[in-house]
Order: C-alpha cells, then sequence, then structure tokens
C-alpha cells in the first residue's frame, strides 16, 4: 500500500484562533483525501497561509516560490492572487483551495491518478452520491459566474441553478428520486437551457432526496463534535410533515446544539437525523461550528430546552393538522 504523501502548510500574519480553527479542519479533512497536511515554519512549509496585511513578507523573506493563499476578511474584496480564502471560512472553502493548490503542484502521482479516474467514471452510474452532493453543496454555497449546472443519471438530466434556489428535471427523474436512490455524476457547468417538460423544485429537495443515499453518518466533512444551528426554515414540503423532522426546525433555528441534544428533544433515530443535517448542510442552511462545551450539564440545557419548545411545537403540529 502507498503511503500517504505529507505537505506542510506555514502560516504568516494569522491570529492564534484562525490557526487553530485551520487545523481543526485540517484534522476532519485528513484521512479523506491522498494527501496529509501538517503544520511548520513558513521557511519549511510547502504551501503558506498568509494574512492579506502581511502578504508582501513572503517576497522579503525569499519565500516567494512557494504557493501562498491569502487569507483576507470577507467584507473586503478578493485580492488578486492566484489562491485566496475570505475569513472567516469553511472546511468546504478549504478543502477546495488546498485542492487547487495540489494541482498546481502536481506533487502527488495518485491524487492525480484519483483525478483521473473520478474524470473518467463522470457518466457511471456506480459513481458515489456523496461526490454529487459534495458538487451539489459547492455549486449552492460558492458564489460564481455560471448559473446553470448540468448532472447525468441513468433516469436522465439533471439541471441546477443555484441562483434561483431551483432544479430541474422531467417527471420520470422526479419518481425515480422520489422512490429510491439515483446515481448521478458531479455537477459541472453547462450551457444546456432548460428544456419543455422540466419541473422545477426547491434545490432543499434535492438535497434531502438525494441525501438519503447517505443517511448512516455525517457528509465526510462535518465534524460530529460541532454544534449545529439552521440559518432559516428548510422547505416542508420536503419533510412530509414529520414530526420529529419538523421539531429538528424549530430546535435548529432557536440555538446551536450537539448531536446528542438533538437526539434527546427531537426524539430521531440516528440515521433520520443524519439524512436530516446533511441535507441542510448541501442546500447551504446549516450553521455548524466546534466550541468548548457549555458550564451547565447537558441534561439541564436539554430539559430547560425541552420545557420552552414543547409549546411551541404543539402549536406548530396543530397548523398543520397533526395533531
Amino acid at each position: 500500500m502507498a503511503q500517504m504523501q505529507t505537505q506542510r502548510l506555514g502560516f504568516i500574519g494569522l491570529g492564534d484562533d484562525t490557526v487553530s480553527a485551520c487545523l481543526s479542519m485540517l484534522k476532519i479533512i485528513d484521512g479523506r483525501s491522498s494527501v496529509h497536511w501538517s503544520q511548520a515554519t513558513p521557511a519549511m512549509a510547502d504551501v503558506l497561509m498568509v494574512s492579506s496585511l502581511q502578504e508582501a513578507q513572503t517576497s522579503q523573506d525569499d519565500l516567494s516560490q512557494k504557493p501562498c493563499i491569502v487569507i483576507y476578511p470577507s467584507s473586503e474584496e478578493k485580492p488578486a492572487s492566484a489562491f485566496a480564502l475570505p475569513h472567516p471560512f469553511r472546511v468546504m472553502q478549504l478543502l477546495d483551495v488546498l485542492d487547487e493548490v495540489l494541482r498546481s503542484l502536481d506533487t502527488s502521482s495518485n491524487h492525480a491518478e484519483h483525478n483521473r479516474e473520478v474524470s473518467e467514471s463522470e457518466g457511471n452510474s456506480s459513481l458515489p452520491t456523496v461526490d454529487f452532493c459534495a458538487s451539489l453543496y459547492r455549486v449552492i454555497n460558492n458564489k460564481g459566474s455560471t448559473e446553470l449546472y448540468s448532472s447525468q443519471s441513468p433516469e436522465g438530466l439533471l439541471l441546477v441553478k443555484p441562483a434561483s434556489h431551483r432544479f430541474y428535471a422531467r417527471p420520470a427523474l422526479l419518481h425515480a428520486l422520489s422512490a429510491g436512490p439515483v446515481s448521478f455524476s458531479p455537477l459541472s457547468p453547462s450551457s444546456e437551457p432548460v428544456s419543455e417538460g422540466m419541473v422545477p423544485r426547491p434545490l432543499f429537495e434535492l438535497a434531502w432526496l438525494t441525501g438519503a443515499n447517505h443517511c448512516n453518518a455525517l457528509l465526510p466533512w462535518l465534524d460530529e463534535d460541532s454544534h449545529f444551528k439552521l440559518s432559516r426554515w428548510p422547505s416542508a414540503a420536503a419533510l412530509n410533515k414529520s414530526r420529529q423532522l419538523l421539531s429538528l426546525c424549530a430546535l435548529m433555528t432557536r440555538r446551536a446544539l450537539t448531536l446528542s441534544e438533538l437526539k434527546t428533544l427531537s426524539h430521531c433515530d440516528d440515521k433520520a437525523l443524519y439524512h436530516f443535517i446533511n441535507a441542510c448542510e448541501i442546500s447551504g442552511l446549516l450553521v455548524s461550528q466546534v466550541r468548548a462545551p457549555s458550564a451547565i450539564a447537558p441534561s439541564v440545557q436539554a430539559g430547560a430546552e425541552h420545557h420552552r419548545l414543547g409549546g411551541m411545537i404543539k402549536g406548530l403540529r396543530t397548523r398543520l393538522g397533526l395533531s
């Protein structure tokens, strides 16, 4: 078995909290890539992460031959650098830019071989659905110039338009999606028009239906030790008026909770909880954060939250005709 290659990452001008967050994200990425990333001094590093305020230091310290990922405030315009990340950034954004750096360096023959295999399998029905979900996450959460994306499946063409929060498919494909797993190739930019007969549906519904194929665990880039919160309610129609899922929506729009807290308060089993969190993550509704445990005991927190939310969930169920 080939040994995993190690790439060294150095930090210049970044705060301790940013470095710590980045190292935590690297632990999440580790084991899911052919490359292992470790921390090193700037002089010993293969790749540098540099504050936009100290970018000039890389040339002064004779580090100009090393690839630099410039970290800039999200409130400012993106710098004219080959690699850049807005701060604060998320795991998938970090993974994307590291992948770009690896491709530019061509440092790993194993990594290149992996990319060739993915390219060759784009039209193959055996392509793992998680690859499609990762590509769906990217096009929904990363703003780009391309407005329309396409994916092929044995049941027909799928089109995704993130700007309108819609996907388009023919009835046969929608029926197949509702009936069970469908294998999709990763999304790619498309110039194909939305043809007559294709039905528009909410993007959360696509995330929900494809998420059913990997509900035994969180998506690879999510950390089970995180606290999870929703930025807003998802499309309730996709949830089929499920009591547990509606409870999750109510709980997670109020505050961030751990997996164990969510299980206790919503009475969801593991598969339903993973399915819901994954779909919300893919569709850009999930806010996840790794943080220190609260000083209040989880059982006390859970009891208090259950008491406060009980009336709200009961009222919600009454309005939906579930009680």
